[in-house]
């Protein structure tokens, strides 16, 4: 349920620009992901990062959620 929310939060964030996600300061990149990735490849890779990171959490939680979606191999 966890990793639901913290995906669906990203994807908001991404969608609705929060600045702390996908704008923060060029300062905090030794230490904050998103920070570097703007320094390195700019803002709009930030948010197309965001976006894909968001939906792999939302997966990540529907798979945990709901285990026998995929097949199993047994």
């Amino acid at each position: 349920m966890l990793w639901l929310a913290i995906g669906v939060i990203l994807i908001c964030g991404a969608f609705f620009r929060w600045r702390w996600l996908v704008d923060p300061p060029l300062e905090m990149s030794p230490y904050y992901s998103q920070a570097l990735l703007k320094m390195l490849l700019g803002t709009k890779a930030v948010v197309w990062f965001t976006y894909i990171l968001g939906t792999l959490f939302v997966l990540g939680g529907i798979l945990i959620l709901f285990p026998n979606i995929l097949p199993s191999t047994r």
